[in-house]
């Protein structure tokens, strides 16, 4: 197993917004039914088709203990065995949801997702993550929410036309979806003939 540090790992530490880290999510686990105590299992980061890290781990009553190799920049591999504990809810109806607590000392949040942006996974404040959309101007919030609605719909962004109503979907939601992908679609029009304006200007 190639753990934390394999390939882009020291790059990936790096950086500082949610969307470039690898993550683990107790919402995935659960859907998945992977959250069975005694249940041992792996999870898989790649992008671009390439893998860039994996983990081994085991569930047991109310904890999860993730077993990886990290690589501190210029170093050796290191084992490094985490504990990560749960923490629970009672849901409004029925039920419960369960919590990772974040392993870093003084810390204790109760979180949903655990970030490996170095040598431990912990939640986003500990290692202060933005997100990446905190980061973008108009134009880029336009572009994304756009192409989330495209994909929400079943299509494809390199699309010319817009997909046609998915099955299930009731006409009053499908409609006011279109609505709202034509009208980002044409900030994204208008900004782009403000720029090329610019340009020849």
């Amino acid at each position: 197993m190639g753990g934390l540090g394999s390939g882009y790992w020291d790059r990936w530490g790096t950086k500082d917004t949610t969307e470039q880290c690898h993550r683990v999510d107790i919402r995935y686990l659960k859907r998945e039914g992977l959250l069975k105590p005694g249940y041992f299992g792996s999870l898989t980061w790649s992008r671009g088709g390439e893998e860039t890290g994996s983990i081994r781990y085991r569930i047991e009553q109310n904890r999860m203990v993730l077993l990886y190799r990290h690589r501190p920049y210029g170093h050796e591999w290191e084992d490094v065995e985490e504990s990560v504990y749960f923490d629970r809810t009672p849901c409004h109806y029925g039920g419960e949801r369960r919590w990772f607590i974040c392993p870093i000392a003084g810390c204790g949040r109760r979180v949903g997702v655990l970030y490996g942006a170095g040598k431990y996974f912990a939640c986003r404040h500990c290692y202060d993550l933005g997100y990446e959309s905190q980061r973008e101007d108009r134009y880029g919030r336009a572009i994304r929410r756009q192409h989330k609605i495209i994909e929400r719909l079943g299509g494809d962004i390199s699309d010319y036309f817009y997909p046609d109503k998915p099955k299930g979907m009731h006409w009053k939601t499908y409609d006011r979806l279109i609505a709202e992908a034509q009208y980002y679609e044409q900030m994204t029009e208008e900004h782009l003939a403000k720029w090329i304006g610019l340009l020849r200007g």
